[in-house]
């Protein structure tokens, strides 16, 4: 395994890395029942600030759209928004309201809430970063003061920056993970206490992470940063991933220092090509050809005499008449040629037919008798003829003929990846076609699909302009579906992701992080809202039979912004759920809709997420799942061919907040129905059989 070069620690302090003095001036506005104020803060002239590298290193404010957060002492978050910044980007005021007396700590960036207590807030460094080149993720780079009153705020860093550069084309990420000595996390959440003099922060691998990543269109040459906690770590390693799906790993034994407020410069690294492992398979191929056979006679010998000739390709079925240096097909005969099992799904035929006035169709379909699922094409005289079988989503191919056919050659072209079957019970056949009846409930026969109507297939709801639907099928088996996709263009945030859970789906291609627009959903798609993480709907780790596959799942369609801590990291309650859905795979499919809510959510718990805006995206308040499956799990029947009594389903709904460590409970727990009767769509209509009234805790062991 390839080792890369030493590292060394630049000494230097970066100016935008150094304490922020932020000058505080108040203008007293009208006071609520809360005790409220509007203050308006402005940054000195001199210092600089945090949200991006510029000229030379200065860190400088973006020129609108920033924000900081006062917390307050009983834990409360107080957002302020820029009001204007000077020419030079190196000061800015913010305006808001906030408490008149109590506040504790200034934060940027700005937190939608916080954990604090008795000194101690809760503050996150995501995990995954997104790639810029000479700079870091806006909003990343997290700094805190201390609130004195009437006093002077002074914005100090918690976190130091890691310099990246790597000399290698089409590289998507960079990994760098380590273990910190006293058992802290790289990135995730620490506790972190200011006590004027500079902030003192405390992570834990439980409630954070042992890697760093960055994730984008990494350009050759360039030098990017990524932010993480202060620590001594050691067994170091780096992880290169480029657009294959190849991965590349450098370790390095000697420990290393990451310093608040400093940079850990990481020397270039030019990546050798027997360091890459991994990544897409090649695909192959596999011939046959009748002048190979040193004695025909012994292999072709007629319709009711099937044959095995073996070649370096393997076994190869042969039902055909000798027709003097070709294989004779005959019109409505049992008569066929078959291939030997490829290692992945075949994706074309290519097939050579002798000069000798005759046409017809080749007729190549996945058994013997070629019934069933087929792909039909016309041959014409002599030529050479493909036929694309990516439909059949099949690792052998049989061909027969309409007519007479005389053929010197077959070819057969398989993709990359591993041949999977097709999921457990669900509708056949897969087709992605618009159901025309109108007054179906769903497009399509898929058992979890909830109601919406787009019979002109232009992938835009018939009766609501703002939902943009797709139906996203597995890139190495496209004939199985992957999942279906509500999408809000007004929110920028998906509404609902319908999809199957089956074994088929799992394999080990591991997590791709290939963040896209989803190419069907035509209107703009949110890639990243300031101070939230990327969450999936459906998860990375449900789709991991291929690379291709696994790649869909970070469409923008499938992605909501989630609060990452307490809530969509290790241990955060959004997590706990997707643990308890893993929990009820089974033999008979899981069908699964994950979903969004933003209108004003209260939980019954008693705690209530009011509806808010970044920019143009609209925050989900909460997030739900619904589950329907057989109760046995291994039935083989279809839900739909199932009595109520049979079937088992549920809704779980979270509020949208920080909660870590809450574990599903049946007070998560509602009936589809109540669903409904909060986000006003309908759910499993193609399964009318659906106990949608009902929910028991114990059938999902509560």
């Amino acid at each position: 395994m390839a080792t890369f070069v030493d590292m060394n620690i630049i000494k230097h302090t970066l100016s935008t890395l150094a304490a922020t003095a932020i000058a505080v001036s108040c203008t007293i506005g009208t006071i609520d029942n809360k005790q409220l104020v509007t203050r308006e803060f402005t940054a000195t002239l001199s210092p600089q600030t945090r949200t991006s590298l510029a000229d030379g290193g200065k860190v400088l404010w973006d020129t609108e759209g920033e924000s900081i957060s006062i917390i307050a002492g009983d834990g409360e978050c107080y957002t302020l928004t820029q009001k204007s910044v000077s020419t030079d980007r190196r000061s800015a005021t913010f305006t808001g309201t906030v408490p008149s007396e109590g506040c504790v700590y200034a934060v940027y960036p700005s937190i939608v809430e916080s954990d604090y207590d008795n000194g101690l807030v809760t503050l996150s460094i995501p995990t995954i970063q997104e790639a810029r080149p000479d700079s870091f993720d806006t909003g990343t780079n997290i700094a805190i003061s201390p609130v004195k009153e009437g006093g002077t705020l002074y914005f100090q860093n918690i976190c130091g920056l890691i310099g990246f550069t790597v000399n290698a084309e089409d590289i998507t990420s960079i990994r760098l993970s380590a273990d910190e000595t006293s058992g802290g996390a790289i990135t995730g959440s620490a506790l972190v206490e200011h006590d004027g003099s500079a902030p003192f922060c405390v992570s834990d691998i439980d409630k954070g992470s042992p890697f760093v990543e960055l994730e984008g269109e990494i350009q050759s040459g360039q030098r990017y940063y990524a932010l993480a906690f202060p620590g001594t770590y050691g067994d170091l390693q780096l992880t290169f991933t480029d657009s294959k799906g190849r991965t590349a790993t450098f370790p390095k034994k000697e420990s290393i220092k990451i310093e608040r407020s400093k940079v850990l410069n990481i020397n270039p690294i030019t990546i050798p090509a027997d360091a890459w492992t991994g990544g897409e398979e090649p695909g192959g191929t596999a011939s046959l050809t009748y002048a190979e056979i040193a004695n025909p006679k012994d292999y072709v010998k007629g319709y009711g005499s099937p044959t095995t000739y073996t070649n370096d390709f393997g076994s190869w079925e042969i039902c055909a008449y000798d027709a003097t240096s070709a294989f004779q097909l005959n019109k409505d005969k049992v008569a066929y040629i078959g291939s030997p099992a490829m290692q992945g799904a075949i994706t074309s035929v290519v097939i050579t037919q002798k000069a000798d006035g005759r046409s017809g169709n080749f007729i190549i379909g996945t058994n013997s008798s070629v019934s069933g699922s087929t792909v039909t094409g016309p041959y014409a005289n002599a030529g050479t003829f493909t036929y694309d079988v990516t439909e059949l989503n099949t690792n052998k191919i049989y061909i027969k003929s309409s007519a007479v056919a005389h053929i010197t050659a077959v070819t057969i072209v398989w993709g990359g990846g591993s041949f999977e079957p097709e999921p457990g019970p669900d509708p056949e056949p897969e087709q992605p076609q618009p159901n025309p009846d109108p007054n179906a409930k769903a497009d399509y026969g898929w058992f979890e699909l909830p109601a919406q109507s787009d019979k002109n297939a232009d992938g835009i709801d018939d009766a609501n302009t703002d939902y943009y639907y797709s139906h996203t099928f597995r890139a190495d088996a496209p004939r199985i579906r992957n999942f279906s996709c509500c999408y809000s263009k007004g929110y920028m945030q998906p509404v609902w992701v319908a999809a199957p859970m089956h074994s088929c789906y799992k394999g080990s291609s591991g997590r791709n992080d290939s963040y896209k627009p989803d190419p069907k959903i035509k209107c703009e798609q949110a890639s990243k809202v300031e101070g939230y993480t990327r969450g999936h709907m459906l998860g990375s780790s449900d789709r991991t039979v291929s690379k291709e596959t696994n790649r869909q799942v970070f469409y923008y369609s499938n992605i909501g912004a989630q609060l990452q801590t307490g809530f969509n990291t290790g241990g955060g309650a959004w997590n706990n759920l997707e643990s308890l859905t893993d929990g009820q795979w089974c033999s008979d499919t899981l069908y699964q809709v994950i979903g969004c809510i933003f209108t004003r959510f209260t939980d019954r718990y008693g705690k209530t997420v009011e509806p808010r805006k970044v920019g143009s995206v609209q925050i989900p308040t909460a997030y739900y799942k619904v589950l329907l499956r057989t109760k046995n799990g291994n039935t083989g029947k279809k839900v739909n061919q199932c009595s109520a009594s049979e079937l088992k389903c549920a809704a779980f709904i979270l509020g949208h907040r920080a909660n870590a460590g809450h574990k599903p409970t049946a007070s998560d727990m509602y009936t589809v129905s109540e669903l409904e009767s909060i986000t006003g769509l309908n759910y499993f209509v193609n399964v009318p059989n659906a106990p949608k009234s009902t929910a028991t805790a114990s059938d999902w062991n509560l």
